[in-house]
């Protein structure tokens, strides 16, 4: 079982090396963790600002993938999957603003939304709760962290705002 599991991986390794053999730049991915529907979705970010969106079965095999973008100006920021198996996509803008993607359970967009910017804000992570609401988390120039509860159709429930606190940094700037 191991070797088939380090066979896989070198094969993922090998790829991963050639693609980026053919494509300079620096290659990222970021895991949604897993969604109730047992699969993984992962965020491929391309050297040229589009994304690929994947989706790997229990077993961590390949099974689909959608390529969005590039979208000038926009950087995608993160990805989460929610217990509702819709995958969201947070992506900023230039000037602050972002855009929340949500995604189905086979990677098709189905909706969108828009918010900022706002002033001294900037957009860091997100994650999803147990109701498929997610935490969008957005740090200030004053060391100040805001988390944004919304729901699962992207809209703003409520915020809270804390700090900052003397000596502690709320993280990536």
């Amino acid at each position: 079982m191991m070797s088939t599991l380090r066979r896989k991986l070198l094969v993922v390794a090998a790829v991963i090396l050639a693609w980026t053999a053919i494509q300079p730049g620096i290659a990222s991915a970021q895991t949604s963790g897993i969604g109730s529907d047992g699969f993984t979705r992962v965020l491929w970010r391309g050297t040229d600002g589009s994304i690929s969106l994947w989706k790997l079965d229990g077993s961590l095999n390949f099974m689909t993938n959608h390529v969005y973008g590039p979208y000038p100006g926009y950087t995608p920021i993160a990805i989460t999957t929610a217990a509702n198996n819709n995958t969201y996509v947070l992506w900023r803008y230039t000037d602050g603003s972002i855009a929340l993607w949500e995604v189905d359970a086979n990677l098709n967009i189905v909706t969108s939304r828009g918010y900022g910017p706002y002033a001294g804000w900037s957009a860091q992570n997100m994650s999803t709760g147990p109701g498929s609401e997610l935490r969008v988390i957005w740090r200030h120039t004053t060391g100040m962290v805001s988390v944004w509860w919304v729901d699962a159709f992207l809209n703003l429930i409520t915020s809270k705002a804390y700090g900052p606190y003397f000596g502690w940094d709320p993280g990536a700037p």
